[in-house]
């Protein structure tokens, strides 16, 4: 069947209102979503995080704690923010709306992987943390890894790596016998030691003697978070607040918008601190810490 000119101008602008109609009802559900985050405790940084995450997406949330359910039911709420590791191991999926998890580790994320909408991994990604590592050390420098065997590592995100190509090489613990026979061999094959999120391997028991014997051989720890700078690692990528706000906002956007939510994945926005001490220490110049964090995710961004 053919229309005339006019019908088919007629046809066209209906298709055009009710396509408009459709996409105002998307984006007024999204702006109308209910967000509550759950938390086991309040804290300031959890505080933080609510009210930076809830100015971006100029939508209503709120922070409960998990022994404080609303008297409607979770049900109540369009998505729910589940922070920390605490949250996450505690909550019930059972009749929950979609659940996202932040600050919480790619293993941690990875044991609910199908209970969950989404999750923003607390760690930076090994790969990330290497590029690091070269961009202050050179590229045709050996790196090391420290991982406590080679499951852990198949699940690291390098293990696809041409790793001889990288001058990257893996030292597993257990085929050591202990961590400092590991680490020796490590430290007199390699540049620098990257530090990986295992907070049994990287315990506040074993960083010191991590740190001495590395810095003995002048050798650096890069990573594996923020919170080792102090301690004495050289260098590491971080998420902060705002840029965990800024990814949890795209996610719940995405999700409550398109009912397509993201993968669980590393954050995509991140900094680059330095410990100028050590730097210092081992006679190393530190490329600016805002330009290099660009540099790193831009080449992410190619690649």
């Amino acid at each position: 069947m053919f229309f005339g000119c006019k019908d088919a101008h007629t046809v066209y602008r209906w298709l055009s209102i009710c396509l408009l109609t459709c996409m105002l009802a998307i984006s007024a559900q999204a702006d109308d979503a209910r967000i509550v985050f759950v938390a086991h405790e309040k804290l300031p940084s959890v505080e933080q995080l609510v009210e930076k995450t809830s100015a971006l997406l100029e939508t209503r949330s709120e922070l409960r704690l998990l022994h404080e359910p609303p008297e409607a039911g979770w049900q109540s709420y369009d998505a729910v923010v589940l922070v920390g590791p605490q949250a996450l191991e505690s909550w019930s999926f059972e009749h929950s709306p979609a659940a996202v998890a932040v600050f919480v580790s790619r293993d941690a994320a990875a044991a609910y992987r199908q209970q969950l909408a989404s999750a923003l991994y607390l760690e930076p990604p090994l790969k990330r943390q290497v590029a690091l590592a070269k961009s202050i050390l050179g590229s045709d420098r050996p790196l090391g890894i420290l991982v406590q065997d080679k499951a852990q590592w198949k699940n690291s995100g390098l293990s696809a790596l041409p790793l001889q190509q990288a001058l990257v090489t893996p030292y597993f613990v257990d085929q050591y016998g202990n961590l400092n026979r590991a680490l020796l061999d490590l430290l007199k094959n390699s540049h620098a030691l990257i530090g990986t999120y295992d907070t049994e391997l990287y315990s506040s028991t074993n960083i010191k003697n991590i740190l001495i014997t590395a810095y003995r051989q002048n050798k650096p720890l890069i990573g594996p978070s923020s919170a080792y700078i102090k301690a004495g690692a050289l260098a590491t990528t971080y998420s902060d607040l705002d840029d965990v706000a800024r990814r949890l906002s795209e996610i719940l956007l995405t999700g409550l918008k398109e009912q397509l939510w993201p993968d669980a994945g590393y954050n995509p926005y991140f900094k680059v601190r330095y410990n100028q001490q050590v730097g210092r220490s081992l006679n190393l110049l530190l490329p600016d810490a805002d330009e290099l964090a660009v540099r790193l995710t831009n080449s992410e961004r190619e690649n």
